[in-house]
């Protein structure tokens, strides 16, 4: 029998945080809404751990800014004879991240770019949302120039499709990577994972919405904007993923008409950027 691993867990919240929203929801759930939307759109910056190293110290960087959310992101490039591919990591991520694929890839001389996100790795700002991910794959695209091929992860890969359904028509190749589908059962997911009542949740999605000056319900969703996709498609989630559910993935997939799954067992959302079988699949998609 295959052995669940430790790095299957989910995401787990301090006890304290859980206590502090408890009250503030009482007290005033205008005041929590708002701690809420500080915890949302705040990433968490992890250490960087040494198996990340060498693949950073091998590559350009520079910094460039996204003139339509007025940031400025860290960009990385691996220089190399094949086709331009761009990776994408996701949320409380970095690039570097991805340095189990990024090898693989620089193996076979692709062309290689990626970026932190703002408010990620070594990128500037402290806040950052899926818009601000839409708004650096969009800008990418006219800086890199003829890109063939968009490996996306989580919050990235949600971001990469947008971006490639309405955005970026003429990409031939995308690999999305543990991708969520729907930004209504985001929030929601988030909304039981601190605790907060219905009210709270309520006052949050109507003020994002208004922020952002897109409605955030239901329709939101990968699923129902996946038939303008008309590239071909990798799609690979992990049946044991605790983050993100297996059938957000096998949603997507119904709605795409080019598309091809990849369904891994006991990697969870994490150790799936860091496998062998998935590395193949991803190389054998991508110069098919």
């Amino acid at each position: 029998m295959d052995k669940q691993r430790k790095d299957s867990r989910g995401l787990i919240i301090p006890k304290w945080i859980i206590y502090f929203v408890k009250i503030l929801d009482f007290l005033n759930p205008y005041l929590c809404m708002r701690f809420a939307g500080y915890l949302w759109t705040r990433p968490i910056k992890y250490k960087i751990p040494e198996r990340e190293i060498p693949i950073l110290k091998s590559c350009k960087t520079s910094i460039l800014s996204i003139k339509s959310i007025n940031k400025k992101i860290q960009f990385y490039r691996w220089i190399g004879k094949g086709p331009k591919v761009l990776l994408v990591h996701g949320w409380s991520g970095r690039a570097s991240n991805m340095y189990y694929i990024i090898k693989g890839l620089i193996e076979k001389e692709y062309d290689i770019y990626s970026f932190d996100a703002p408010a990620h790795g070594n990128s500037p700002s402290k806040t950052s949302n899926i818009p601000e991910f839409i708004a650096c794959i969009n800008e990418l695209h006219l800086y890199i120039k003829s890109l063939d091929a968009i490996i996306a992860y989580s919050g990235g890969a949600f971001a990469s499709m947008y971006s490639s359904c309405f955005n970026n028509k003429k990409l031939k190749k995308l690999v999305l990577i543990s991708p969520f589908n729907s930004v209504y059962d985001l929030f929601q997911s988030f909304f039981n994972l601190i605790q907060v009542s219905k009210e709270v949740g309520d006052l949050m999605i109507e003020f994002y919405s208004k922020k952002t000056g897109i409605k955030i319900d239901k329709n939101l969703s990968a699923e129902k904007f996946g038939e303008n996709l008309k590239c071909q498609t990798l799609i690979i989630h992990d049946k044991n993923d605790k983050e993100i559910p297996l059938e957000d993935s096998q949603l997507i997939a119904k709605s795409i008409k080019n598309v091809k799954t990849f369904f891994t067992k006991n990697l969870g959302h994490r150790r799936i950027l860091r496998d062998e079988k998935v590395l193949k699949e991803i190389l054998t998609f991508i110069n098919d």
